[in-house]
């Protein structure tokens, strides 16, 4: 029969709890990137009405943030150009079209990331899933 060390046993638990830690950050992450993901969609679904309106002569009224959770009402006249975030602190000017379209390729990029953190989360619950098992193989006794 082999013999269990508490030694062993605590540090199956010290790296499971590790796997739990980084598998934890790594859902924190994961739901940031969902976040701006979804922040893509809403800005294409709102880009393209705003140039429908746009497109049909009419006047939108909107609220515009203008600091510390406070807005004001605006009139959007054309929304041909929009200012689209570069990242880095850049910003710049595009046709509605062309910002749609930095819009879904950064959808695209944000996509890509989300799935090699899924797979990364998949491989931290394999890895204590693996832990687990072995715990309780060595805490069962001999069946020979």
């Amino acid at each position: 029969m082999v013999e269990v060390s508490e030694e062993d046993m605590r540090n199956l638990a010290a790296r499971h709890q590790e796997f739990q830690r980084q598998a934890e950050g790594l859902r924190q992450q994961m739901n940031m990137v969902q976040a701006s993901i979804t922040s893509c969609d809403q800005t294409i679904v709102t880009i393209n009405e705003l140039k429908t309106v746009s497109a049909e002569g009419k006047i939108t009224e909107t609220m515009v943030p203008v600091g510390f959770g406070s807005f004001v009402y605006a009139e959007i006249k054309n929304a041909d150009k929009v200012i689209v975030d570069l990242g880095a602190g850049f910003s710049a000017e595009e046709t509605a079209d062309e910002a749609i379209e930095t819009l879904k390729r950064r959808k695209e990029q944000l996509t890509k990331i989300l799935e090699q953190m899924n797979a990364s989360l998949t491989k931290y619950i394999q890895g204590m899933q693996a832990l687990e098992s072995e715990a309780a193989k060595l805490q069962q006794p001999d069946q020979a």
